[in-house]
């Protein structure tokens, strides 16, 4: 491994062989988009400067945006909600993106990118987000609702209520009350096979 050349040598070498007016290259390199971003050694000096940008050599990925509502029970809503540029929506909007991107960045830490309140509206308070996830992967309509139902038992400031969250128009409704009923169901059920052992 000590052997090995630092990364920033690597492309260092790869300017001067593209700068080299002998090479016989059949491509045409542009020797400031020469970046090499891993490698086994990494450069523990200052990057020259032809390999600097990195803007130029960098993949740009797409954005899948998922609509996520939830409603908050505990809360009332007000008119002042309805005008995004009141302090009662900013602070509200402030509150659930500082909650919420943590939890989201957490479960999808390749593919999370951001979280933005669009509205809200009244029926206590439904929150409506922008959800957005790099499209290498997107997680589905289930696993986004799960993130939410796990956080409603965790967040300060707001409540979730987990039978009212909506991910792209598609209701996740007594998923997690289903599956808690059952398990609730097969434990009272094993407890009295095991009582009656006895």
């Amino acid at each position: 491994m000590a052997d090995l050349p630092q990364n920033s040598a690597v492309a260092q070498t790869l300017v001067e062989a593209v700068n080299n007016t002998n090479n016989s290259f059949n491509v045409s390199i542009n020797p400031n988009t020469v970046l090499a971003v891993a490698g086994p050694v990494p450069s523990t000096t200052t990057v020259p400067t032809a390999a600097a940008p990195t803007t130029t050599a960098s993949t740009t990925v797409a954005l899948i945006t998922s609509r996520v509502t939830f409603r908050s029970v505990q809360s009332t809503f007000t008119s002042d909600l309805n005008n995004p540029s009141s302090a009662a929506f900013i602070v509200r909007a402030s509150m659930i993106k500082t909650k919420l991107e943590p939890v989201f960045q957490r479960a999808f830490p390749s593919s999370f990118n951001s979280l933005d309140v669009v509205s809200f509206r009244n029926g206590s308070i439904i929150n409506e987000m922008n959800v957005r996830f790099a499209s290498t992967f997107v997680p589905n309509n289930t696993q986004i609702a799960s993130v939410l139902i796990s956080a409603a038992s965790t967040v300060t400031g707001f409540d979730i209520e987990g039978s009212s969250i909506n991910v792209n128009g598609t209701p996740s409704s007594g998923v997690s009350h289903k599956i808690s009923f059952i398990t609730a169901s097969c434990l009272v059920l094993l407890s009295w096979i095991l009582s009656s052992q006895r």
